[in-house]
């Protein structure tokens, strides 16, 4: 999890086959602080979009090989392109081309010559629209206090795991994991402190993972982890032993230097489950063993041998 500030310049996609007009609109949008991928036909636009993903595309409507209207009905089909603001820029300005634009996907229709201020304007909206739906959409996905994917997400990537994982014929894991007595550190030291041990907790779990792997907090003190696809079964047992030893050592809260453990439970697709459901009961009850065997250790579903203990 990525929690820097500096914001990136906006990349803009642009399409034309002149390339004086595309040398024009490169000048303008560097001046006006955004960086652009340029491209002379409809084809190169679609793999351009595919690429780098900008955050809004400028295609001309008569380009050759793959005209605007057919680039960017190519392009819609892309997934998560739906987000991403496309205007046409052309020199055609009959009713059936601007009907044609908007069925397509279009969000906007400007033409030739370009009124540059009406451009920048455009852009602007465009942008501040799209990043407005994007945070609307992460606020809606995402635990506020740790910015981890909440429940809502959590459900929609272990399906996803499961989907892919069934195709595949391969194995992916799931863990459940509750902090052992974070009520005490909450009661004694208050809820400022028991909030900035979550996001400490969050920060040190997101360090033990793999960048296909998804934590997240899914309420309290109670989180989970998607492994996208495992190998072997000691692929999320050593996972398990390092979010064990991450929380382990000492965090410093109000000036006091606390110590938390966590108790881990396991469940394996498709050997403990093929459906959501019974992982989710399994690791839910893999879990609770853990805290039953004395907590600060995992258990792996249906099996007493695979417990191992810090």
């Amino acid at each position: 999890m990525n929690n820097q500030t500096t914001l990136k310049r906006p990349i803009i996609l642009v399409a034309d086959d002149d390339e004086v007009i595309l040398d024009l609109i490169d000048t303008f949008l560097k001046d006006n602080g955004y960086d652009s991928i340029l491209v002379t036909n409809g084809l190169e636009a679609v793999k351009a979009f595919k690429k780098h993903n900008p955050d809004l595309a400028l295609l001309d409507a008569d380009m050759p090989e793959m005209d605007g209207f057919q680039a960017c009905e190519a392009i819609r089909t892309i997934p998560g392109s739906r987000q991403t603001p496309i205007v046409m820029v052309t020199v055609l300005s009959d009713d059936e081309s601007v009907n044609l634009a908007f069925a397509v996907g279009a969000e906007d229709y400007i033409t030739k010559p370009i009124h540059w201020a009406v451009l920048r304007q455009r852009i602007r909206i465009l942008l501040d629209r799209k990043h407005a739906q994007e945070r609307i959409q992460h606020q809606a996905t995402h635990d506020e206090l740790t910015d981890l994917p909440n429940r809502t997400l959590f459900m929609d990537r272990l399906h996803s795991a499961i989907s892919l994982c069934s195709r595949r014929e391969t194995q992916m894991g799931l863990m459940f994991i509750d902090l052992d007595r974070f009520k005490i550190v909450n009661d004694e030291l208050g809820h400022a402190a028991g909030d900035q041990l979550l996001k400490d907790v969050a920060s040190r779990m997101l360090n033990c993972i793999r960048n296909s792997d998804t934590v997240a907090r899914i309420g309290g003190d109670e989180f989970t982890v998607v492994l996208s696809e495992i190998s072997v079964i000691e692929d999320p047992k050593n996972i398990a032993k390092k979010i064990l030893n991450s929380l382990q050592k000492p965090f410093i809260l109000e000036g006091e230097e606390v110590s938390i453990s966590c108790s881990i439970g396991i469940t394996i697709f498709p050997n403990d489950g093929k459906d959501i459901e019974t992982l989710l009961r399994n690791a839910d009850h893999s879990m609770y063993r853990a805290k039953k065997r004395g907590r600060n250790c995992y258990c792996l579903h249906g099996s007493d041998t695979n417990l191992d203990k810090n």
